[in-house]
């Protein structure tokens, strides 16, 4: 650890803490990444390490669906959703991870025109439903939505499993916690707004086209909107952070991250179709903002 700097060896056998070591003792999100990507169980990094084995067997194919890079590289049938959430140290970690991971970055819903998309329009009834967060996690997302607009209108909802939500302390008192798989029929009708962060990127094309249609489902036409705030990949000169994370998702996920014809081609075969995508930059997570096809 004193080689790679997170202690400092200041006599023998007498250890002091760096910045790093003040860094993920105080920062829990830094710490779950650290533990998730490397320690704990190295999802990530054993996965990336063995690819070229896994693509050897494969012919060089890009196998959709199990088992991928993962399942061969840590010897299970399961996905790593389902590894990880058997073990509940593994699964807070990864929860605090993925919610540190949108921390001081631009908000989600300053990519876009928030106000005109979403908020004008939208019905005024207390027992309508203004957002749904699907798959949210820890609710970051829905709750800087709120803090933003604290007097619109409607019901805000963060959906996710049970492990990732039963637990939360920090909620807003206005956003409702309700346990769904978003693989199932989603049992919001009629929202103004269907929220999908990182979710569509962890999974393979048939897997996402599944996840939009349940929520299609509930949609209502002329007024539902989804939006899915992922990064929506250049066809061209991709840089270095997106294209890292594609490989990363392949190698965990057996997904990838996306460009805007492959969003459209998931949200077509879902009933979908784009409006439009708003992009900020191609460092920088997008918003493909869609409805029902009429």
């Amino acid at each position: 650890m004193n080689a790679i700097g997170v202690v400092k060896e200041i006599n023998q056998e007498e250890y002091a803490p760096t910045a790093i070591t003040k860094a993920l003792g105080l920062n829990r999100a830094l710490f779950g990444g650290y533990r998730y990507e490397y320690l704990r169980f190295s999802a990530a990094t054993r996965s990336l390490i063995n690819m070229p084995y896994y693509f050897e067997k494969t012919g060089f194919k890009n196998v959709e669906g199990p088992p991928g890079p993962f399942q061969d590289a840590q010897g299970t049938d399961d996905n790593m959703f389902s590894w990880i959430m058997k073990d509940p140290l593994m699964t807070a970690d990864f929860n605090a991870f993925v919610t540190g991971h949108a921390v001081n970055r631009k908000q989600w819903f300053e990519s876009f025109d928030a106000e005109d998309i979403l908020l004008r329009g939208t019905k005024t009834d207390p027992d309508a439903t203004l957002m749904v967060d699907v798959g949210g996690g820890e609710g970051y997302d829905i709750a800087m939505f709120h803090k933003r607009y604290p007097d619109a209108p409607g019901r805000l909802i963060l959906q996710d499993l049970p492990p990732a939500i039963d637990n939360l302390k920090e909620l807003p008192p206005k956003v409702e916690r309700q346990q769904h798989d978003f693989f199932q029929p989603q049992p919001v009708k009629g929202a103004r707004c269907y929220y999908f962060h990182n979710i569509l990127h962890n999974w393979p094309d048939a897997d996402c086209v599944k996840i939009l249609k349940s929520t299609a489902e509930a949609m209502t036409p002329g007024y539902s909107k989804l939006l899915i705030s992922e990064f929506v990949l250049p066809t061209s000169n991709t840089p270095l952070y997106p294209a890292l994370l594609d490989i990363h998702m392949m190698a965990i996920l057996n997904a990838m991250e996306r460009t805007e014809a492959q969003y459209s081609k998931l949200l077509d075969a879902a009933g979908l179709k784009v409006v439009k995508v708003w992009s900020v930059g191609a460092e920088t997570e997008g918003i493909v903002e869609a409805v029902l096809k009429t």
